[in-house]
């Protein structure tokens, strides 16, 4: 009898090790002896049970860093798919981007101004150049969609040009005009609290093997859709009321983007 019951009760201790997670390496390396032991084995499971089901529920907090940075530079090969030729109408294009040498297109600098001139991109590059790493955003891009680039921009700061130029006082608007007639106004702080730029290389290439076209405009803080091209005159202006900040009064979904390239748990 004492043996059958031995075989008995270690079975249902197998069972019942089994329905709970634990396996049955104990009962048969232990095999349970007393009804008791049964009993306190059955308990024990219950309570491991609850106390896994409760850390489920309330799962442990976890301490960490987390740290960001825009320095992935896109490839102009990822440029020219996404801001040349699959989105026609993004970061100000024309209608027709004429391909020529950049540094030899003519840049003329007019209106409220003690200096008025006309010169080519590589006679004022010459004077002053800058290169950055600037990123440029559809203003209607999804959160983590693909209308974002980062590039390392090189080209004349509108700065060069006011101050060459001799801005007027009281001087309050800039309009650039595309090579298609096309006049964007914005107001003359802003694009020098934006660190304009008016690009002619886009890292390290002629624009047509990215955005295509001669010439960009590029800031910081600004939707993709103000970043005109083929600029072929720059007008400083004073006028009566101070142009409307680009995006002002406009809801986009996200702006700046947010995406996330690469991730690793330590």
């Amino acid at each position: 009898m004492t043996d059958i019951k031995r075989i008995t009760l270690s079975s249902l201790a197998a069972a019942t090790l089994l329905a709970s997670g634990a396996g049955t390496a104990l009962a048969a390396d232990y095999p349970v002896t007393d009804t008791a032991d049964v009993e306190a084995t059955t308990a024990t499971s219950s309570v491991d049970d609850a106390t896994a089901i409760q850390r489920a529920s309330n799962p442990r907090p976890v301490e960490g860093t987390f740290t960001w940075d825009q320095s992935t530079i896109t490839s102009n090969e990822r440029i020219s798919q996404m801001f040349s030729k699959a989105v026609a109408h993004l970061c100000g294009s024309v209608a027709d981007l004429a391909q020529d040498n950049p540094l030899q297109w003519r840049l003329a600098v007019s209106g409220d101004v003690a200096n008025a001139f006309t010169a080519t991109v590589d006679e004022m590059a010459a004077e002053d150049s800058v290169q950055d790493t600037m990123s440029c955003t559809c203003g209607a891009n999804p959160t983590d969609g693909g209308a974002t680039i980062t590039a390392e921009v090189k080209g004349i700061p509108v700065t060069y040009l006011i101050e060459r130029a001799e801005a007027c006082d009281g001087a309050n608007a800039i309009t650039f005009i595309s090579s298609d007639g096309t006049e964007t106004m914005m107001p003359l702080g802003y694009v020098i609290g934006r660190h304009a730029v008016i690009s002619y290389e886009v890292n390290g290439e002629d624009l047509s093997a990215s955005v295509g076209g001669n010439n960009q405009l590029w800031m910081t803080r600004t939707p993709a859709g103000y970043f005109v091209r083929d600029i072929v005159e720059v007008r400083i202006t004073k006028e009566e009321a101070t142009p409307a900040i680009p995006g002002e009064g406009h809801t986009y979904p996200n702006s700046p983007n947010v995406g996330i390239t690469t991730a690793s748990v330590a």
